[in-house]
């Protein structure tokens, strides 16, 4: 059983397996949701069951924090069952770009230039891009035997750019061209 917890890693998981079941769930699994994943695995390739509480189920604020919360209990169940992935989002990648385009105005530019000999650096990059939530849009402005360089539309400051990057284990080294 896979557990996928970026959406990057979902979108790889769907476009390799063609024949794949999905089986949505808000957790606290039981015998309704069995049988929807074992009509899911006769008839597909592959199952994908999500564990997602989603907020706006609730008409009730007090009923969303008071939903059981079972994660470990919901995966053993599902290893049990044999699932191939399991796929958990966060609210954030959920919602949050849809509430970011709508609330927010910062819309930054940011260049990157990556040595083009640092194959593994401009992977992660690339990877840690297409996580990123606040991400609009990114593309390659230049290529050449020495650099590449990413034009990068980021939806936030450049603090929160370089904390996300932080938090993503990428480092970037910093000039400022102003």
């Amino acid at each position: 059983m896979k557990l996928i917890k970026l959406k990057t890693d979902l979108i790889k998981a769907i476009e390799l397996d063609k024949r794949l079941g999905f089986v949505p769930t808000m957790g606290s699994l039981h015998e309704g949701h069995k049988t929807l994943i074992k009509t899911s695995q006769k008839n597909c390739k592959k199952t994908l069951v999500s564990i997602f509480i989603n907020p706006t189920q609730f008409n009730n604020k007090k009923d969303y924090k008071t939903y059981p919360k079972n994660l470990k209990q919901d995966l053993s169940y599902l290893k049990k069952l044999r699932v191939d992935y399991v796929y958990l989002p966060t609210i954030k990648q959920i919602y949050w770009k849809k509430n970011n385009e709508i609330n927010t105005s910062i819309k930054l530019p940011i260049t990157i230039s990556i040595n083009s000999k640092k194959t593994k650096k401009i992977i992660e990059l690339e990877q840690v891009l297409y996580s990123l939530d606040l991400v609009s849009d990114f593309s390659i402005l230049n290529f050449n035997s020495e650099i590449i360089q990413y034009k990068i539309t980021y939806n936030g400051t450049p603090n929160i750019f370089l904390n996300d990057m932080k938090e993503k284990n990428l480092e970037l080294e910093i000039k400022n061209n102003m």
